[in-house]
């Protein structure tokens, strides 16, 4: 069972998932809802500290993926607050709000344009730091001390095998759901995009870099019968 963006429960431990935007909350949300645990799910809430502190755990996205993600799932979703202002646009338009400095650290209305800078840079340092784009020391910070699990999107299955593992969850079925569909592949976007991306994201790409490190550390530290047992898993799991 699930709860969004409550900060407690009565419960004598909490565990939260933060979503990041565009990393793979979706599917998290339908496989959390199916525990029988009561979960905290925070969604467009960044990372505080409460008086009783959660569990965390959370999802990071290659930032270059996640952006092209973001763009093209405006551009596809109707229901989207800026689809209307986006479904035409080119990336190139797209870029100039994503660079538009003077919008500042500033979360305009839903339905504004220039909400499009909020959306896509250093998001997952803002949502890991309680607010601010620049905080990627506080980002980390925080990650080192209150998340016991960073997955990767990249990484779903493995990712979630770890998640699974340390809460104690059983009979997981992995079901992608939220996926952006006929968008590029990042090599078919145009280089000078990409490196823009890189540029006004350099705060997620060193945490991202620093997270797929340690994830791929751990990875290879498994033993053999641990291997065994990941590969059993994701065969169950449908992955």
């Amino acid at each position: 069972m699930i709860h969004f963006n409550k900060e407690k429960l009565d419960l004598e431990k909490l565990v939260c998932f933060l979503h990041i935007p565009k990393s793979g909350g979706k599917t998290m949300w339908n496989i959390l809802a199916a525990q029988e645990e009561e979960i905290l799910v925070w969604h467009g809430k960044h990372f505080k500290k409460l008086k009783k502190q959660p569990v965390f755990f959370t999802m990071l996205r290659d930032p270059v993926e996640r952006v092209i993600s973001t763009f093209y799932y405006i551009k596809s979703y109707e229901r989207d607050p800026l689809h209307e202002q986006v479904k035409d646009m080119s990336f190139e338009e797209f870029l100039t709000y994503m660079k538009a400095d003077g919008i500042g650290n500033k979360q305009y209305h839903k339905r504004d344009i220039r909400s499009i800078r909020y959306r896509t840079v250093n998001l997952a340092t803002r949502y890991l730091s309680g607010g601010d784009p620049e905080g990627l020391k506080k980002a980390n910070a925080h990650l080192k001390k209150y998340f016991k699990e960073v997955g990767l999107t990249e990484r779903f299955s493995e990712s979630l095998f770890f998640i699974k593992k340390y809460f104690g969850w059983h009979d997981i079925k992995i079901e992608h759901l939220n996926i952006t569909q006929n968008r590029p592949k990042a090599q078919d976007i145009p280089p000078h995009i990409i490196k823009e991306i890189k540029r006004l994201n350099n705060n997620d790409i060193a945490l991202y870099k620093q997270a797929r490190k340690k994830f791929e550390a751990r990875l290879s530290n498994l033993d053999e019968q641990q291997k065994i047992e990941l590969q059993e898993w994701k065969r169950k799991a449908g992955v």
